[in-house]
């Protein structure tokens, strides 16, 4: 069980520690053990768009492959995250963590399995992992892209003036521009470009972290 190919990792770029995910499970719930036999190799798609190969045990339960995806991340919180894939109904189901794999996806070499936020904290202040944060951050940019998080357009500008900050760091008018020329966040971000510049510049020193 592993990765294919060994890649930085999210976690690895921001230094954080190694150590195994933490079990998404209710309390009391007990997966069933994980079965030796033939191996699957199943595709996810991360976060920041790249693509991971994981090899598990065809039998194995759903939380063997979400766990080595934690593992691979180094990710400490993971309650907050799941696994989706779409079904043989082509509907997008999560990964049940105690059924068997194999019983859940069908056609592994067909399909692309998404690591995606399954529910975001209401106190952003529960968080303890500054890799938590960056992967709520990349959840949020996809989903303003793809026109999933419905907001207004000062909502939506005051979000990627943050993911701006994140990213380029304190305000400067000419790499503002550059930036939000080069990345486009929301479908009609031209409209809004002076507004997050606005935005942009009242978030001066904030480190990635706290954007």
């Amino acid at each position: 069980m592993g990765e294919i190919e060994q890649k930085p990792t999210p976690a690895s770029r921001l230094g954080a520690p190694e150590n195994s995910g933490i079990s998404t499970l209710e309390r009391g719930q007990k997966p069933p053990p994980t079965p030796s036999g033939k191996l699957m190799t199943v595709k996810i798609q991360m976060l920041d768009d790249t693509q991971e190969a994981f090899e598990v045990p065809q039998r194995a339960p759903g939380k063997v492959l979400f766990d080595a995806v934690c593992n691979h991340l180094n990710l400490v919180e993971g309650d907050y995250f799941g696994l989706e894939f779409p079904d043989h109904r082509k509907i997008v189901v999560w990964l049940d963590l105690l059924k068997p794999i194999v019983k859940q996806i069908r056609r592994p070499k067909h399909v692309v399995v998404k690591f995606v936020v399954k529910f975001f904290p209401p106190d952003h202040t529960q968080l303890q992992e500054e890799l938590t944060r960056y992967l709520f951050a990349l959840q949020v940019k996809q989903d303003l892209a793809q026109g999933r998080l419905t907001c207004n357009d000062t909502s939506a500008a005051l979000l990627i003036s943050h993911i701006v900050q994140s990213e380029i760091g304190d305000f400067d008018e000419a790499l503002d521009r550059e930036h939000l020329a080069k990345n486009k966040y929301v479908p009609q971000q031209d409209a809004l470009e002076d507004r997050i510049m606005e935005f942009h510049h009242s978030h001066v020193g904030q480190t990635p972290a706290e954007s």
